[in-house]
């Protein structure tokens, strides 16, 4: 075991500064204080928008709705809460790194998430929903056919074949082919793109926060206040959060901010308990004792010692329950009754199975199980990463 040879400290062990855990200075850090003016800077944003009659659109086709109020908000949570954090502590990222990407598969599932993330973001507040054109209805796919003049009535790309059946083939304009009422499937699979990503961020972002204060405190503080926690989170986690969105969508209408806010408030039972085992156990650690009996307050522990150590934890139990949310808000939309047909979901789009037009609901469905995949494998990954005992 190895001591430091001024302070006799175990190596292993951060040193403690006494005297300041003896302090008590409400002092707000740059972190939290550039957190604090975005959010300001956000909600003067949105109540400018809501009350003052005046439109903050960017151009003519884009005006902020509440869910891209809550993208906007959870994008500003995610660059504080974990962009900043990566960017500050650029050694501790780099061997994080290092280690993540021994494993070649969680790599390459990291990097579609980085272009799925770029993409889906573009898609919800620069992009505009694919427009509808009939005159190109039905285009193929590039490298696929149909017949010419009675299926695609106007082709786009290239036309052979005898003049009683001639084919029309599929253009570089339309590579993924367009719908039944000329959308192109491009268009609409990176906008089932920013579906998918509003469901994962704004989700994590009010499932996080709860599972975390109730996980510390019924871990910290221990006793009847753990038992009264715990027997919620049972309760809770024996209504399903799709009953309770199906009861309150026949109630207020079905639609996507629905879904985020059920499932957000209703889906981290399980995140929580995770974080309460974790707390459980570093409550008897000795570093834990020492700031105790060095004067810290809870706060001052809770702070500084446990949320640090249980924010690993955190983000791989919310990775992993990012796959299950977009599989959910799919099915959901899939469900023609259940779903919201005003936004361009891939679920939405598996509805279209027509044989005739396959690409209509291949590429969809190919997007939707890459991306639910490459959340599971990137979760999995940085479980093992973030393990301390797989530190050699």
């Amino acid at each position: 075991m190895a001591v430091d040879s001024d302070t006799g400290i175990d190596a292993q062990f951060d040193a403690i500064d006494w005297e300041e855990l003896g302090e008590e200075r409400p002092v707000v850090g740059r972190r939290t204080g550039g957190f604090l003016l975005a959010l300001g800077l956000l909600a003067a944003l949105f109540l400018y928008d809501r009350f003052t009659g005046y439109d903050l659109s960017v151009g003519a086709w884009y005006a902020p709705s509440r869910l891209d109020w809550l993208f906007v908000l959870s994008l500003v949570v995610f660059a504080f809460a974990v962009v900043v954090p990566v960017v500050r502590n650029r050694e501790r990222t780099m061997q994080y790194w290092r280690r993540f990407r021994r494993n070649r598969l969680a790599a390459v599932c990291a990097a579609y998430l980085a272009v799925f993330f770029v993409l889906g973001t573009a898609s919800l507040l620069v992009l505009d929903r694919p427009p509808t054109n009939i005159q190109y209805a039905k285009q193929p796919a590039l490298f696929a056919t149909v017949e010419a003049g009675t299926v695609a009535i106007n082709c786009v790309g290239e036309v052979t074949g005898p003049a009683i059946q001639q084919s029309c083939h599929g253009s570089l304009r339309f590579p993924f082919g367009t719908n039944a009422v000329g959308q192109g499937v491009l268009r609409l699979v990176v906008a089932g793109m920013g579906v998918s990503l509003l469901v994962a961020l704004v989700t994590s972002m009010l499932m996080v926060p709860i599972a975390t204060a109730v996980g510390t405190v019924a871990g910290y503080v221990g006793g009847w206040v753990d038992d009264v926690l715990m027997r919620y989170v049972d309760i809770q986690q024996t209504v399903p959060a799709f009953l309770v969105y199906i009861v309150l969508g026949f109630v207020f209408g079905q639609s996507l901010f629905l879904i985020v806010l059920v499932f957000g408030l209703l889906s981290w039972g399980g995140v929580a308990r995770l974080v309460r085992s974790e707390v459980a156990q570093r409550r008897g650690e000795l570093y834990i004792t020492a700031a105790e009996s060095a004067g810290a307050s809870r706060l001052q522990v809770i702070r500084r010692h446990i949320l640090p150590n249980v924010s690993s934890t955190v983000l791989t139990a919310t990775t992993r329950q990012i796959p299950l949310l977009i599989l959910t808000e799919a099915a959901i939309s899939f469900i023609v009754l259940l779903g919201d047909e005003n936004v361009p979901s891939w679920g939405q789009m598996l509805t279209d199975l027509n044989t005739e037009l396959w690409w209509v609901w291949v590429f969809p469905l190919v997007f939707l199980v890459i991306t639910v995949f490459s959340f599971s494998v990137v979760g999995d990954a940085l479980r093992d990463t973030l393990d301390p005992r797989g530190e050699a």
